[in-house]
């Protein structure tokens, strides 16, 4: 029973192991800016997030109102002199959703009726030291700087948990160091990459598993290399798929492909793919997944904005309101705009057939503020609007008393 025992347990961990190197994650998470099953869905990210605005605005007793002069307006269009906004958004959520170290913002301030410049690193770039519970130095490789003291406060570290730190956001060692969340999902990613190259192997190698040549005699490794070169010419590549190989002198083939089925990776290869996306917050259907209909990527496109966009940028808003606050002293918030969002709109025919069974419940004013809000309109209040109309007539004209004495004999 022992020797069974040892026999089956080197048979798995032979079977496990084998010859291929197996799914590694710490290889995807080391090279993952180049990884397809990351960056697709995080490029379909980046193309949403870059269609909101940022802006300053102070709050109204009729809402917020947005400060279109303030010293931070320009920031929102070129961050620093090299980079601009959307280019800031683009690094910012490839490194702080793909990197454990975060990113790091700079302020360097200039005079005090301009806006600042911001920088962005690398997570590469930099690291982060704590003494007792508070940053006491930041290191930055290239070019190379130390920051400590009151300079700290130009900078503002930023990064995902780390669930091994002692304390939050502190390891034993008083080092930094988040923990992307898409390292939870990294072993699809290398599952994925795997995968891939199962196919475009079998892709090159006539479309699937390749057969045995056998001979009755001895042949020399040079005839081998020949044989097997004139078989891959003559029956590989998408054109010669399927076609029969005519040998002679005696060689013989036996077939060693296997069922499509079993030696299909197609199908791991796309659930892999998309829980790669589902780590960046974007709906399957956005990349090829799921059951990619119009209607279902017309709904994965609002859930992209609601699960993913809109609570990036309600992040985004606090750490830059911090950051910046030296410049927002006089009750202003940096907020965003979603009028950019065309899929955050509703159909304009879906809007109005959804308001006509209120419609006789609103003011006329009522119902086009309804559908600038829902529609992306820009109806303006109508004087005598404060009424409602019922068909053609409005609810006063309805109710009012008829008197007899003033009906003429023909509308009786």
């Amino acid at each position: 029973m022992n020797i069974l025992k040892r026999w089956l347990l080197q048979k798995i961990c032979s079977f496990a192991v084998g010859t291929e190197s197996p799914f590694n994650p710490e290889e995807y998470m080391a090279t993952i800016a180049g990884q397809q099953s990351f960056m697709l869905p995080m490029q379909k990210k980046i193309n949403a997030c870059q269609n909101i605005e940022l802006a300053v605005f102070k709050d109204t007793k009729e809402g917020k109102e947005e400060i279109k002069n303030h010293v931070l307006s320009p920031m929102f269009n070129m961050i620093n002199p090299n980079t601009s906004f959307n280019e800031f958004l683009d690094y910012f959520l490839v490194w702080y959703e793909g990197y454990s170290n975060g990113v790091l913002l700079e302020i360097v301030r200039g005079m005090p009726t301009r806006a600042p410049d911001m920088y962005i690193y690398n997570p590469q770039n930099f690291s982060v030291q704590f003494e007792g519970r508070r940053i006491s130095k930041i290191d930055i490789f290239n070019p190379h700087r130390v920051i400590t003291g009151d300079a700290l406060k130009d900078y503002m570290w930023i990064r995902s948990p780390n669930y091994r730190n002692i304390i939050d956001g502190i390891t034993s060692g008083n080092i930094g160091q988040g923990y992307s969340k898409h390292w939870a999902f990294a072993i699809w990613g290398a599952y994925s990459r795997k995968a891939w190259e199962w196919n475009w192997s079998l892709a090159k190698n006539l479309g699937k598993p390749g057969g045995i040549l056998s001979a009755e005699d001895y042949v020399d490794p040079d005839d081998r290399a020949e044989i097997q070169t004139k078989m891959g010419a003559s029956s590989g590549g998408a054109d010669n798929a399927g076609k029969y190989l005519v040998l002679g002198s005696g060689l013989k083939y036996q077939d060693a492909s296997k069922n499509p089925i079993d030696s299909d990776w197609s199908t791991g290869e796309q659930r892999a793919h998309e829980r790669a996306a589902i780590a960046c917050n974007v709906p399957a259907e956005l990349v090829g997944g799921g059951e990619s209909t119009y209607q279902n990527r017309k709904h994965a496109k609002k859930e992209l904005y609601r699960e993913g966009v809109i609570p990036f940028f309600n992040n985004l808003c606090k750490w830059l309101n911090y950051l910046l606050k030296d410049y927002l002293e006089k009750g202003e918030k940096i907020d965003y705009k979603l009028s950019g969002a065309d899929e955050l709109k509703e159909d304009i025919g879906e809007v109005i057939e959804r308001l006509d069974k209120v419609k006789d419940r609103l003011t006329i004013n009522e119902y086009r503020r309804l559908l600038n809000e829902l529609a992306d309109f820009k109806l303006p209040d109508i004087e005598g609007g404060d009424v409602m109309l019922i068909g053609n007539m409005t609810l006063d004209e309805l109710t009012e008393p008829t008197d007899p004495a003033k009906e003429k004999e023909e509308d009786i």
